[in-house]
């Protein structure tokens, strides 16, 4: 009887927030305002104005969007294209994490064939790797042999590096997508937990006056 009384007290006085932490939404980074030129592409996916990702060169020419042309699959104009002959040929930050996967398609200006790839290699905040991926370009549609990188992982990933194997030394990729860090959405619901909490009362109270009644 004292710990159904002190129950109802409890729940029928005290409002309690409700803090609901909704599943992290990818982002996608199409690379529309890109410009040619650039030696680096932030994105702001939450909007506070400072950058989640940042992708680099050390090419002083920097990156360009005349893209390799129609009919690609995975690439949608302009992308973000720049020369193959570095070590890495790009590199990307994430400044608040990246967790779960990561993806993006990719073409290049070269003949098919097995020397013809996209490679990418993630790590963490002390340098470690967490996971690699290597896949070939195709040709299809395009007159460009073409691919999409998909990779899972565990931990937080802080940068990955990106090379490519081109014969005319060039590379384009697009639709670069993932869980950046800063896509969580947190919600507060007072309003659900007051409810709550005056249903508990009823109902607590209710037995409580029928076991005084017995």
């Amino acid at each position: 009887m004292y710990l159904l009384k002190n129950l109802c007290i409890t729940a029928f006085v005290g409002t309690v927030s409700l803090f609901i932490i909704q599943p992290a939404k990818a982002s996608l980074i199409t690379f529309d305002n890109l410009a040619s030129g650039q030696t680096s592409f932030g994105f702001d996916g939450d909007g506070d104005k400072i950058d989640d990702v940042i992708f680099t060169t050390t090419n002083p020419l920097g990156f360009n969007i005349s893209g390799p042309g129609l009919n690609q699959v995975f690439i949608n104009e302009p992308g973000l294209e720049g020369t193959s002959l570095l070590d890495p040929d790009l590199k990307v930050d994430f400044l608040k994490g990246a967790k779960d996967f990561l993806s993006f398609g990719f073409a290049l200006d070269s003949f098919e064939g097995s020397n013809t790839f996209a490679a990418f290699n993630l790590f963490d905040s002390n340098g470690n790797s967490l996971a690699s991926t290597q896949e070939l370009g195709v040709l299809g549609t395009s007159d460009f042999p073409e691919g999409k990188i998909q990779l899972n992982f565990s931990g937080v990933a802080a940068y990955g590096t990106l090379n490519f194997s081109s014969n005319f030394g060039r590379y384009i990729i697009d639709n670069f997508e993932g869980n950046f860090g800063s896509t969580e959405v947190v919600t507060s619901v007072p309003e659900s937990a007051t409810i709550l909490g005056s249903g508990i009362a009823l109902v607590f109270g209710g037995l409580f006056h029928k076991r005084k009644r017995k």
